[in-house]
């Protein structure tokens, strides 16, 4: 029989940086049919991501409230959320009993979220501005730069100050997703940009034509940049050193995919393969 991991219908699956209350609750089972857990001398938890195992938090057995319904409660503490930033994770729980150690689920992992909260961006509040006061505090920085000696005439750009429609064309521009082209490579998308880069597919034939797509329905794509901005072009034509993680989302679907591009000095690229996080 298959050991299954699966979520509690009342268990959330997503917990914010820095709050160290929430619990999830998983059922082991076989076939999903809940474990007895009554004999068990240890529990596990594992947990990971696309680049592997990460850190465990051990369950005490006598914690159980019912082992004959196979449910295991894990606590994100202070310490277990140490180090673990806001993204996609998978978790395993090790069962020890005297058979022998019992891993769920037997295929793939279960997924969860860790979220930012609100102060995770910087660690400090911020204040709110409107874009007009945005834009009006623009105008009135520019107009007291000091002026240097004149260069060369540059090429007719647009006329008066920047508009709020300017600034949101660049936010737009920055925030929305792209078309994926047919026949792309989702492996040699390098996002030297600095910040996330968003794809989309729209059609279930466009996802066929497309180069290591581990699934075959339109999709939303995310590439989020671990590098920093303007790398250096390497011979083949690619940034240098640049560490990018793929997050690919099918069509009306809770599965995750994750994957990992990087360049190396020469700009050669090296993909880690696609793992799915959830099932859906």
């Amino acid at each position: 029989m298959a050991k299954t991991l699966s979520f509690t219908d009342t268990s959330p699956q997503t917990v914010k940086i820095g709050d160290t209350t929430t619990s999830f609750t998983l059922v082991c089972g076989n076939d999903n049919v809940a474990t007895d857990l009554t004999n068990v001398t240890s529990i596990t938890a594992k947990l990971g991501n696309a680049s592997g195992y990460l850190k465990s938090a051990t369950v005490d057995p006598a914690s159980l409230t019912d082992p004959t319904t196979g449910q295991v409660t894990v606590t994100f503490t202070a310490d277990l959320m140490t180090s673990l930033p806001a993204g996609s994770y998978a978790i395993e729980v090790w069962v020890v009993d005297s058979t022998g150690t019992s891993i769920y689920p037997s295929d793939g992992s279960t997924g969860f979220t860790i979220t930012n909260n609100i102060q995770s961006a910087n660690g400090s509040t911020i204040t709110t501005i409107t874009f007009d006061d945005f834009v009006k505090a623009m105008n009135e920085a520019a107009s007291g730069i000091a002026k240097g000696d004149k260069g060369d005439k540059g090429d007719t750009g647009p006329q008066g100050a920047m508009t709020t429609q300017d600034i949101q064309s660049v936010v737009t521009s920055m925030l929305s997703y792209k078309a994926l082209a047919s026949g792309s490579d989702l492996f040699t998308l390098i996002n030297n940009t600095g910040y996330t880069t968003y794809y989309c597919v729209s059609t279930n034939a466009s996802v066929s034509t497309l180069l290591n797509c581990p699934v075959k329905t339109v999709f939303s794509l995310e590439i989020k940049t671990a590098s920093p901005a303007n790398r250096t072009i390497g011979s083949a034509g690619n940034a240098i050193y640049v560490y990018n993680m793929l997050e690919l989302h099918p069509f009306n679907s809770n599965s995750i995919w994750t994957a990992a591009i990087s360049t190396d000095g020469q700009g050669n690229i090296t993909a880690t393969p696609w793992k799915q996080l959830a099932t859906s």
